[in-house]
């Protein structure tokens, strides 16, 4: 019997506890940084559509097209993800002039 009341009164200060009041005070400026790089990273804050229609001359607006649609001609062949920015077969690799002896630092 001393079982069931021992955890009666816990489940009873459980359930008490979760009636208590919070502590927690949220900060005034909690958030600021967040609303201010969001509002400096929107590009048209306003949401105003520009002055005119962004145009391409002919010439270029054809070459778009037609490797647009290339693709799907021919399709570019697959890379593999574990290769890319390792280099290819004909880079030459990169120098530092400091290090060659020939920087005019």
């Amino acid at each position: 019997m001393n079982t069931i009341r021992c955890i009666a009164l816990v489940a009873a200060l459980t359930t008490l506890a979760g009636c208590a009041p919070r502590s927690y005070q949220e900060e005034p400026q909690f958030g600021d940084a967040v609303r201010e790089n969001r509002t400096v990273q929107t590009v048209n804050p306003k949401g105003i559509p520009p002055a005119g229609p962004v145009a391409l001359d002919g010439t270029s607006a054809r070459a778009t097209v037609d490797r647009y649609i290339g693709t799907f001609i021919s399709p570019p062949p697959p890379t593999n993800a574990f290769s890319i920015g390792v280099g290819s077969a004909g880079s030459a690799p990169m120098t530092v002039p400091a290090a060659l002896g020939t920087s005019p630092y």
